[in-house]
């Protein structure tokens, strides 16, 4: 006979924990305090670090940047309640990561910019430009932080009582500070602090699981493939599942997106050379491939722990709150203020990036385009109060979504991120890959693809990891035509060296 579930009743955390968690918190702030003493008297300071962070330190980074509390909670949900097939994802955003510092890195490093943004108008017009930098900053204030911050905040709550507003209010509160105080190097290495203790929390909570399975890795091996929980891949030629061949497109959409992805190639920008440049994305590449490998495996784990001991599972318990309900219920007192400190460094990591390029690009790309001659003391001073306000209003929104309910936030932060700006890339890969592009004719591409990826996702069944192809190419391919019906006027007159492959 099955032994019925457990009712569910949140597991509040001791005392213990609470210090562990202020003692993270502190020395978040600790860190940006120490970082705000660094010479911050220019933009360049403030959004680049003055070449002053290490590639390896910049590699750590772009890996936090793009691993979220997403990635550490909806992942292992994921593989909790179904196999691997979405595993492909991975490979395809390392191969993509892999093409873009091999491919574009070298040109945009030419470029001496603090913003990608900035190649748009070199290539196109101020107008362009000004579309993208307004796109990117209305996904990374309306989208990706008030997500990453609303992910744990809601499965905290639910499994260990804290507060849900509490939570959001801590991330926002303490991350704007340090990240408006100490720009770019205080975000970079509180990422490289919030890296270690992610990881320290995982190790620590794989161990409990291996202990609670007989046989341990072996065990949860054998018992996971027993019932096909470790499928990952599959040749089936469509498009509604996650495929080969979707994720074929989802790495040639990664490759372009990472071009136009501020925060990432914020960290190119601040190395020294092209050389570290490279090797910063690729020694991030390195990082990450793994990391989702154990981040899959999680969920799989947990399957295993929770056949094995179905009296332990609690009824009714949503799915992204598998990972912290086994932390809050099977971990001893003070452990769990560790791990639960490593969910919330996952998601200020991301936060704390996209705070700090949303005002380099207010700065660099507004600012830069209406007043041009500003004196840097007021480009800093500007940086400090958009990193502010872009802070509460990200904050606001994370806590005002709070009673929405959906069922995946990842893959709904996905269907945004696609249909908001998922096209614009197409406009880097036709600055960057054609002579032909013409500034009106790309504005017409990123347009049509707001339409089309619309009309996917409202009408076909198409796999959401296709989305982000489906945005990119047909900006590109709308683009494309419309530049050759609609050519610049200074069509074979203005200079393309150094902006495409082709005129290096």
């Amino acid at each position: 006979m099955t032994p019925l579930l457990a009712a569910f009743t949140p597991r509040t955390l001791a005392w213990l924990d609470y210090v562990l968690l202020a003692v993270y918190f502190s020395l978040n702030l600790f860190i940006g305090w120490l970082c705000a003493k660094r010479k911050q008297g220019s933009a360049g300071d403030y959004f680049l670090g003055g070449g002053r962070v290490a590639w390896w330190a910049g590699a750590i980074s772009v890996f936090a940047t793009t691993t979220s509390s997403i990635s550490i909670m909806a992942l292992p949900a994921m593989t909790y309640m179904n196999d691997w097939l979405s595993f492909g994802s991975s490979p395809s955003q390392a191969l993509g990561m892999i093409l873009t510092a091999i491919v574009f890195v070298g040109i945009l490093r030419r470029l001496n910019i603090t913003t990608v943004f900035t190649y748009l108008e070199n290539r196109f017009s101020p107008g362009v430009r000004l579309l993208g930098a307004g796109l990117a900053v209305l996904l990374k204030i309306g989208g990706r932080m008030s997500v990453v911050m609303l992910l744990p905040s809601l499965a905290l709550s639910t499994v260990t009582g804290l507060n849900v507003y509490l939570s959001i209010c801590l991330m926002g509160v303490v991350t704007t500070l340090y990240a408006m105080e100490g720009g770019f190097e205080a975000v970079v290495w509180t990422d490289v602090m919030q890296v270690v203790v992610t990881f320290g929390g995982i190790a620590v909570a794989l161990w409990y699981i291996f202990h609670g399975v007989p046989d341990g890795l072996s065990g949860i091996l054998r018992a996971g493939a027993a019932d096909d929980k470790f499928r990952m891949i599959s040749w089936s030629f469509n498009a509604t599942d996650p495929t080969v061949w979707v994720f074929g497109g989802m790495m040639l959409a990664s490759a372009i997106t990472n071009i136009s992805d501020q925060p990432v190639m914020q960290r190119v920008f601040a190395a020294k050379d092209a050389v570290a440049a490279k090797k910063t994305l690729l020694t991030s590449t390195a990082i990450a491939f793994p990391a989702s490998v154990v981040f899959f495996f999680i969920g799989s784990a947990l399957y295993v722990f929770y056949k094995i001991h179905p009296e332990r599972l609690a009824a009714g318990l949503p799915n992204d709150a598998i990972f912290p309900y086994f932390v809050a219920n099977e971990l001893p007192v003070g452990v769990v203020g560790l791990i639960v400190a490593a969910l919330f460094a996952a998601a200020m990591g991301a936060l704390s990036s996209a705070l700090n390029a949303t005002a380099a690009i207010i700065v660099t790309d507004v600012q830069g385009v209406f007043r041009p001659n500003a004196t840097e003391a007021r480009r800093v001073k500007l940086a400090r109060r958009t990193t502010l306000v872009a802070g509460i209003i990200a904050t606001g929104m994370a806590a005002y979504i709070a009673r929405m309910g959906v069922p995946s936030l990842w893959e709904q932060y996905i269907k945004l991120a696609a249909l908001i700006g998922g096209g614009f890339p197409g406009v880097f890969a036709l600055g960057l890959l054609t002579r032909k592009a013409s500034a009106i004719g790309v504005v017409i591409g990123a347009v049509g693809s707001i339409v089309v990826t619309w009309w996917v996702q409202t009408y076909t069944h198409t796999s959401v990891f296709l989305h982000g192809f489906v945005a990119v190419f047909s900006c590109m391919a709308i683009g494309y035509a419309a530049s050759l019906l609609l050519p610049a006027r200074d069509a074979g007159k203005k200079s393309l060296r150094g902006l495409t492959v082709w005129d290096l």
